[in-house]
């Protein structure tokens, strides 16, 4: 996996180039500092996520669903905060706790994320 910084030098030499559109040229600074407040704060979480799958033996082919998963937790993140962050929390976990997604006895690692990577309260599903 990528770390924080080689992320950040691949976007901003992606961003030096000659086929840029002049309009994207004109906010390229604004988009690296972006791009680097995004990775500073999302990479330590998805290596918490790696670790976390890691200690629970997940197998690969299951985490690319636990990924989806807080991809969209961290999307929660980003929007909600106080009540309606732990609501919506609450709510990811019980629609990848169906048994269309993950089942039911994924719910104990879905809430360990949240709880250990976003200080997020169990839901009580576990």
């Amino acid at each position: 996996m990528k770390t924080t910084a080689q992320r950040i030098a691949k976007y901003n030499a992606r961003m030096l180039s000659s086929l840029i559109d002049p309009v994207l040229s004109a906010v390229q600074t604004l988009a690296q500092a972006n791009f680097a407040t995004y990775a500073t704060e999302f990479v330590p979480k998805q290596e918490g996520l790696r670790a976390i799958l890691s200690d629970e033996g997940i197998s690969v082919i299951e985490m690319l669903a636990y990924e989806a998963f807080h991809n969209e937790l961290y999307g929660a993140f980003k929007r909600y905060s106080g009540p309606a962050l732990q609501d919506e929390f609450c709510i990811v976990v019980t629609k990848w706790s169906d048994t269309a997604h993950l089942g039911a006895t994924a719910s104990a690692v879905l809430e360990r994320i949240g709880t250990d990577l976003y200080s997020l309260d169990a839901c009580g599903s576990a």
